[in-house]
């Protein structure tokens, strides 16, 4: 059996949405944690310089996009994209709107509450020296601050972002189809990639309470 590698940072949603579509083929592989100040060397991985990064026995692949086509490529079974034509554009538009736009809100809700950072802060230092814990702090929350606010959501009231997240979790709540999943009628990369951005949510921030209360979506992020 071929040996895979997941490199990645546990806090990141991109990353656990790489690792959730290798359970979703049901394949083994093994983690190796970017965490605390060894974050620095991810840069080493790829020309890009991000997580996750997946080592297929020697053949590496960057971007949890390029990872999930790669597993649907090479370990068809069961598929991460639909075979319909209309159903893969609906669950590849479902990824970008995951990775391009929820993914900023789950930012902004971590880096701009402090029990949040302080959480998610935690995480990334699992097995690291405790002396590191400050200068990670600052450069985590200095990098995702610039970031907010070249992207736009750093500039604009605490309050209006709440509530603007808060609409996005009614209208996937709203989406939500009987069959239990964003796509058709089995679990596809819409799922994954959606849920990956809220189940960070969940982890950190204190809207979990938020996403709680929507029943259809809670139940939906159990089954994920």
């Amino acid at each position: 059996m071929s040996k895979i590698v997941l490199h990645q940072w546990e806090i990141s949603p991109f990353c656990q949405k790489a690792a959730r579509a290798l359970r979703h083929k049901g394949l083994s592989y093994e983690v190796v944690n970017y965490n605390g100040l060894k974050a620095m060397l991810a840069a080493r991985l790829s020309p890009v310089g991000k997580l996750p990064v997946v080592d297929f026995d020697g053949h590496r692949v960057q971007d949890s996009t390029r990872i999930a086509r790669y597993l649907d490529q090479h370990y068809p079974e069961p598929p991460l994209y639909p075979a319909d034509p209309q159903q893969r554009a609906q669950a590849e538009l479902w990824e970008d709107y995951a990775d391009e736009l929820l993914y900023w809100y789950e930012v902004y809700l971590r880096v701009n509450d402090p029990d949040a950072l302080d959480q998610a802060v935690s995480l990334s230092m699992e097995g690291r020296p405790a002396m590191e814990r400050l200068p990670v702090k600052l450069s985590l929350r200095t990098m995702l601050r610039i970031s907010l606010s070249g992207q736009g959501l750093g500039r604009m009231a605490r309050a209006d972002v709440h509530a603007e997240f808060l609409r996005q979790l009614d209208r996937i709540e709203t989406l939500l189809p009987a069959s239990g999943w964003l796509v058709g009628d089995m679990k596809t990369i819409a799922d994954i990639a959606v849920g990956s951005q809220l189940l960070e949510v969940v982890r950190t921030s204190p809207l979990r309470r938020e996403i709680e209360a929507r029943p259809r979506l809670w139940a939906w992020l159990q089954r994920i």
